[in-house]
């Protein structure tokens, strides 16, 4: 990856005659057409993303020391604009982080630091640099939705949590909603809490929930959220609920759910084996969603024959409100509370779990 790079910046090195770039306008354009041209590989496959990233970082810190080195404000390589090569930079820092970041902030579980999941991407006085630059544009132009979903991801990558968590508040108000989003949002209003749950946080990750019902990361945090409020047996219940989650967005997330069921001395359910999950990723979706009927239907059944407990209940509930099974939900939940009834607690968890399938909140 690292030689790729290398190879695609060295070529404005190698010109007839052996000289260096030279500072005019021609250097200049020179990288930009080589980011026209590796978006373009991109497109048709020829590279991989990892590639791609390294390349495009490589030739944007060219393009930023020869744009100083000429004292021009340079054009961006997108088609005209001083904003797009800002983003084309800075868009390729955080891009090495994408993926669930799932434990940031939390003073409870073991973290990973945020060094071991990007790779060296630029100098810290880079990003400051560029960061400072996407600032003054977004000073005037505070409207601008792009610039903000691009600077919240840097922002979270140099520990500037509550000015991510700003940056993603203002992506939802002018770009709109998604579950991703609500997510990040959520996230670092955690992160600046120092790992805390607070009502703005839940509240984010509730609305996440509402728009992907399947959703990791807010499912994880508001696990956290019922763990920090001392109910010991409704966190069990959320984590073994994400356990039994057959998607895997990485990140180790499962071993650290483990982790929390055992400190908080629950049993682990039985969730999706590695062959099931694998077996998942290669599914199309039909023969994923078929999968995954079969598994509710077999809670379904053992819970018939008076096998399994609250939880199980909770997660068939769930299960079905994530399939868009509203009146199987409704059904399963009256059976479990004629099965629990007299159990205050118990009817009160059926309850909520048969709002949250059948209304999603």
């Amino acid at each position: 990856m690292a030689a790729f790079a290398v190879l695609i910046v060295a070529a404005p090195l190698a010109r007839p005659g052996g000289k260096a770039a030279r500072t005019d306008s021609a250097d200049l354009e020179v990288y930009k057409a080589q980011l026209r041209e590796l978006e373009r590989d991109v497109d048709r496959g020829v590279i991989d993303t990892r590639e791609a990233e390294a390349a495009r970082i490589e030739i944007s810190r060219r393009l930023l020391a020869e744009e100083e080195r000429a004292g021009k404000v340079v054009e961006a390589a997108a088609g005209g604009s001083h904003k797009g090569l800002l983003y084309a930079v800075v868009t390729a820092i955080p891009l090495f982080a994408v993926g669930v970041y799932i434990l940031l902030g939390s003073p409870q579980l073991p973290g990973q630091p945020m060094a071991q999941r990007m790779e060296e991407a630029t100098e810290g006085q880079d990003i400051q640099l560029l960061v400072a630059r996407v600032e003054k544009h977004l000073a005037d132009n505070a409207e601008d939705g792009r610039g903000w979903e691009v600077l919240a991801p840097v922002y979270r990558r140099i520990g500037r949590f509550d000015d991510s968590a700003r940056a993603y508040a203002n992506t939802i108000r002018l770009l709109g909603e998604t579950a991703e989003r609500h997510a990040d949002y959520g996230e670092m209003l955690v992160a600046a809490a120092d790992g805390v749950v607070k009502d703005d946080a839940r509240a984010a990750f509730e609305r996440a929930i509402a728009l992907d019902p399947q959703a990791i990361k807010p499912r994880f945090f508001l696990a956290m959220a019922i763990e920090q409020d001392g109910d010991d047996d409704r966190a069990i219940a959320a984590w073994n609920d994400l356990l039994a989650s057959p998607q895997d967005p990485g990140g180790g997330w499962r071993d650290r759910v483990r982790e929390r069921i055992a400190a908080l001395g629950g049993k682990t359910a039985p969730g999706p084996t590695q062959e099931q999950m694998a077996a998942a990723q290669e599914m199309s979706a039909g023969d994923r969603q078929a999968m995954i009927e079969s598994m509710v239907a077999g809670l379904a059944e053992r819970l018939e024959q008076g096998e399994g407990g609250i939880d199980d209940w909770l997660r068939l509930i769930r299960a079905y409100g994530v399939l868009g099974r509203h009146g199987d939900a409704e059904t399963a939940a009256q059976t479990a509370s004629s099965r629990f009834a007299g159990d205050d607690a118990a009817l009160g968890r059926i309850d909520e779990a048969r709002r949250q399938a059948v209304n999603g909140s």
